[in-house]
């Protein structure tokens, strides 16, 4: 196996699980290679795009059906601006523990482990003076094709 650092690891898996998505779902996807926004990720349509800051854990902190993801402020900030004319979303990818857990291939097909979420950051108050804040994720809020395309809609202004 490659000495590629694991945070590395879990950033470009968690792009590419939901690239996999997005494209399955008609939808392409920049990746910004300079984060000055918060933003790790932009759905796009035509002239539509969606935000997306994302995360990648493989021991997530759970709060019942929730997963605690802290950000820090700076982000949190940007992403919650009430000002912000595109919508924002935290992508929350949860992975094995092990690396190796990670994918499977076989005759069936190619598996991405495990699960994928998402959290409007649009509806999030302002944070109070703290260096983190934490954004909770509700676990019934799975990033599938299906969900993909309805965030997509809702930002066009359909649903």
């Amino acid at each position: 196996m490659g000495t590629l650092d694991i945070s590395a690891c879990k950033e470009w898996f968690s792009v590419a699980y939901v690239e996999a998505l997005a494209y399955a779902a008609g939808y392409a996807v920049t990746v910004v290679h300079v984060d000055h926004f918060g933003v790790d990720l932009e759905l796009r349509d035509r002239a539509l795009r969606v935000d997306v800051q994302m995360k990648c854990t493989n021991e997530p902190e759970t709060k019942g059906d929730h997963i605690a993801c802290p950000l820090d402020t700076r982000t949190y900030n940007l992403l919650s601006d009430p000002g912000r004319n595109v919508p924002a979303y935290l992508f929350v990818v949860e992975v094995p523990s092990l690396k190796a857990d990670w994918v499977s291939c076989s005759t069936d097909g190619l598996h991405l482990r495990r699960c994928g979420y998402y959290a409007s950051m649009s509806t999030l108050q302002p944070p109070s003076n703290k260096t983190t804040k934490s954004v909770q994720v509700a676990r019934a809020n799975r990033l599938t094709v299906t969900s993909l395309d309805q965030l997509m809609r809702k930002a066009r202004g359909g649903l």
